[in-house]
């Protein structure tokens, strides 16, 4: 009985002893797991080409004339004006879109999933120093662009649930909650009836003077085949809250762009 017994022990003390490094593999089994699905995520492997073209590029100048920044396949890229070389200034597996400058040009906001989920960045005009500006993981952005006094960015964000309607959100450049511009426009605006009482709002825009704010609106939601008109352009007056349709139901607008006098 004392054999069998010490037998007994002898089986426990080795499935404890076996147990322990196995137990140690699984464990680092597992956090390399985890680690392996932390953002921004690791590249596994490098594709590389030379174009000297691009499909559906947003783009925008520098204020002094000199600089265009464009986005290719999720990557910032500046370009000489003049044309040259393209250098890349954003990389990785995050897709980057819609830059701008800031009217100082010393900065650029532009778009970002790299924290997983799509909302406001702003680098220096170099690339580097990338901060998100906005945190959230249930909105959407578009169109983001700076206030002539560099102080604030405007962009196009939807509520909740994903891909409800556009609102044109103010922005703080140094962070902050942000508020809503346009969420009380429900006037009248192109589109077939039956699509709710809110308007989308896009592409805000501003010429010389911050206080009018230009966009696209639009009432209901996105998709093909859509009836016409679609889109006009309007203009927001930040200091009343009003709202001047600049285009009419005749034709459609957006992404309007203003020169740099404003007329």
């Amino acid at each position: 009985m004392r054999l069998a017994l010490a037998a007994t022990l002898l089986a426990a003390v080795l499935d404890l002893r076996l147990a322990a490094p196995l137990a140690g593999q699984q464990r680092a089994a597992t956090d390399t797991a985890a680690k392996s699905d932390e953002l921004p995520l690791k590249p596994t492997r490098t594709v590389e080409f030379t174009t000297s073209e691009g499909t559906w590029i947003s783009l925008d100048v520098s204020p002094d004339g000199q600089t265009i920044v464009f986005e290719l396949l999720g990557d910032l890229y500046t370009l000489p004006i003049a044309g040259g070389e393209a250098r890349r200034i954003t990389s990785g597996p995050a897709f980057d879109t819609q830059p701008r400058y800031s009217p100082d040009g010393r900065k650029i906001v532009f778009l970002s999933d790299r924290s997983g989920s799509e909302n406001i960045w702003i680098c220096e005009a170099d690339g580097a120093n990338p901060k998100a500006l906005t945190k959230g993981d249930k909105n959407l952005y578009a169109s983001p662009d700076w206030t002539p006094d560099g102080d604030y960015i405007v962009a196009s964000k939807t509520g909740q649930p994903l891909g409800s309607t556009y609102e044109i959100w103010l922005f703080h450049k140094d962070g902050g909650s942000g508020v809503s511009l346009t969420k009380d426009d429900k006037g009248p605006a192109p589109g077939p009836p039956g699509r709710g009482t809110a308007n989308n709002a896009l592409g805000a825009a501003f010429g010389s003077d911050g206080r009018y704010l230009w966009y696209a609106r639009h009432r209901g939601g996105f998709g093909y085949n859509l009836d016409f008109p679609e889109w006009e352009l309007a203009i927001y007056d930040r200091q009343t809250g009003k709202v001047f349709t600049q285009t009419d139901l005749y034709g459609s607008a957006m992404r309007p762009v203003l020169s740099p006098d404003g007329k």
